[in-house]
């Protein structure tokens, strides 16, 4: 009877701690992308659009060393 009922008592021990850790966890959680659990509270359209202009961005970085490549291939 000893040992079933530390086996038991410690058992309740590890479902009490690993709650509490999922209670105490549970805020970053939400915070850090737990969207396909809690919902997005993300503006799709915004971040549509700040990716787009990120996309715009790169595109206008990379022509602009294209041309300064050609221009020093061009000098040699």
């Amino acid at each position: 009877m000893k040992k079933t009922a530390s086996s038991a008592i410690g058992m309740l021990l590890t479902m009490l701690i690993i709650g509490l850790l999922f209670i105490t966890m549970m805020p970053t959680l939400k915070e850090t992308g737990g969207a396909g659990l809690f919902g997005s509270s993300l503006n799709k359209k915004s971040v549509e659009s700040r990716v787009n202009q990120q996309v715009k961005d790169i595109e206008k970085i990379r022509k602009q060393n294209a041309e300064e490549y050609k221009k020093v291939d061009q000098d040699y």
